[in-house]
């Protein structure tokens, strides 16, 4: 073979050579590009996912707001039924207090209601109207024996007692000073057992004795 011959030769390998190495990086490019290609329409794929999941939520978020609202509303207007009860009822219970017309009654409805703000004068003017009177009776003896039994069962503002027997009530007391009428007489009785509301105490000097100017019904 000659030169010229052989030189061809080496041309057509190299020429064959480089077409094959240019096919492989063509192949190569293109995976390139297919494998780019399908990544992004991957994400594309997982962004609209995450749109779609995102458009729910606030779908949800927005049903939920609502069912918060309503929920809310419908409680207020529960309570707010709830407190209509209760006021009537309250007024129901202080017209049957103020048809009994007994420290008793009046104590069990402030046992019941004893945050009623709106009755509470009223319940203040209703104790004061029943124990109108008022007269003074012998709280505790010279020696020191008391008179009275706290009445633990009556719950309204002040002191309650029942005496542990029939007492006179006098218009002043006797034997202490600046303590009713100064010329004492009896003025009435309250028997044993009957509440009175303890209005002040009066000591006599130097004496353990001591007087009470109470209020009371007939």
């Amino acid at each position: 073979m000659s030169k010229i011959q052989e030189r061809i030769a080496e041309i057509d390998k190299a020429t064959k050579r480089s077409r094959t190495i240019n096919n492989i990086l063509w192949v190569f490019v293109f995976g390139l590009v297919a494998l780019a290609g399908y990544f992004a329409f991957d994400a594309s794929q997982e962004r609209n996912k995450a749109i779609d999941l995102a458009e729910k939520n606030d779908s949800l978020r927005i049903i939920a707001s609502d069912a918060k609202d309503k929920l809310l509303l419908s409680e207020e207007a529960t309570q707010e039924k709830l407190d209509s009860i209760i006021r009537a009822s309250g007024a129901d219970l202080w017209q049957q207090a103020k048809g009994i017309n007994t420290l008793k009654a009046y104590s069990n409805y402030f046992v019941e209601n004893p945050n009623d703000s709106v009755h509470k004068a009223d319940l203040t003017k209703a104790v004061n109207n029943l124990l109108s009177n008022v007269g003074y009776v012998q709280y505790q003896e010279t020696n020191g024996n008391k008179l009275y039994d706290v009445a633990s069962d009556i719950h309204l503002d002040g002191d309650f007692v029942r005496f542990k027997t029939d007492k006179s009530i006098r218009n002043g007391a006797i034997g202490v000073n600046n303590c009713g009428a100064s010329n004492s007489k009896r003025i009435d009785v309250i028997h044993k057992g009957k509440i009175v509301r303890i209005n002040k105490l009066c000591e006599a000097s130097g004496s353990k004795s001591i007087w009470a100017e109470i209020a009371y019904s007939n």
